[in-house]
């Protein structure tokens, strides 16, 4: 795929819910050159979702016990293997005394800001493969957090000269086609750091949507994805967060997208909506002109899922969804 020389179309690749997943962050940075894309999005959610406590035991071996597995392995190569491992999984391995896990279960404040901690670390280890990679180009980085993102790598963000943190922005992607982006999502039954209720949501959108010079012509880079399409279908839970089960077998499921975000884009009714947040709804659905698009997410197994779109001057020429 040859890129669009002296012409009015531009490239874009578009990827989301990383999660902390570092091989799957290098792959986004990657993109560029790979896709021969001139601008790449990173749509929400960064961070990833726990740590993993590696314990030190007496003999100076450490031991991990993840999703009932027990690793048990010595210092040295062993242990950063695994560390690897777990990291480009998305998760925190973290090395503890086993006076440290005593306190760590003690006090879950303690967990909470050690995790942000962590995850600052990590964006910023982020933010310097950015700047090497992309150090002398011309490629456009935009990232934004989600609604799982903590606001403790807001100021990490800030400091890159290569990445644009464009959360809650107007952007000019060219001379033709502006981006308006925003990471909040409506509710969630997990509390998260950026959830806000829809009339919040929908405030937040409209003041930048009221901003543009053509909506119509616009990408909206909206984590969320609207309710009750093809974008936002998740397992149904019941109020101890475990998936219902179907009367035919299997999990039941619902929208449980935003509704600020369908009538934003019925509203405005602009060229391109970008969402991520649902990780198996990896779907493209058109809502009036507008075709929106969730490419997935599989961070978990260092896999990069995203979306390659061409835009002429006034046109969505066409969208490739890739895996990699």
């Amino acid at each position: 795929m040859g890129l669009f020389v002296n012409s009015k179309k531009i490239r874009i690749f578009f990827t989301t819910d990383v999660h902390g997943s570092t091989v799957v962050f290098k792959k986004f940075i990657n993109s560029a050159k790979f896709y021969e894309a001139q601008i790449i999005i990173l749509g929400g959610d960064m961070v990833g979702k726990m740590i993993v406590p590696l314990v030190e035991q007496a003999d100076h071996s450490f031991r991990a016990n993840y999703l009932g597995k027990v690793y048990d392995v010595k210092f040295g190569e062993e242990l950063e293997h695994l560390e690897q491992n777990l990291e480009n999984s998305g998760l925190y391995p973290l090395r503890l005394s086993p006076e440290e896990v005593k306190a760590f279960n003690e006090d879950k404040n303690l967990v909470e800001k050690r995790f942000g901690q962590l995850a600052a670390e990590r964006v910023a280890k982020w933010m310097q493969i950015a700047e090497d990679r992309l150090k002398g180009t011309d490629i456009k980085c935009f990232v934004q957090p989600g609604n799982d993102d903590p606001y403790e790598i807001d100021g990490i963000l800030k400091q890159s000269a290569h990445v644009k943190n464009v959360d809650e922005t107007i952007v000019e992607l060219d001379e033709n086609h502006e981006m308006i982006s925003v990471g909040a999502a409506n509710l969630t039954p997990w509390h998260c750091p950026r959830d806000m209720p829809e009339e919040e949501l929908t405030k937040r959108i409209e003041i930048l949507a009221d901003q543009l010079k053509n909506p119509k012509n616009a990408v909206f880079n909206l984590h969320v994805p609207p309710y009750d399409t093809n974008l936002d279908i998740a397992p149904e839970l019941d109020d101890n967060l475990t998936p219902k089960l179907s009367l035919t077998g299997g999990f039941k499921m619902a929208s449980v997208g935003s509704k600020a975000v369908r009538a934003a884009i019925e509203n405005y009714q602009p060229l391109i909506g970008l969402h991520g947040h649902i990780h198996e709804s990896r779907s493209a659905q058109k809502i009036g002109r507008t075709m929106c698009i969730n490419p997935g997410s599989e961070y978990g197994e260092g896999v990069l899922r995203g979306v390659l779109l061409d835009l002429s001057k006034d046109k969505l020429e066409n969208y490739t969804f890739t895996q990699g």
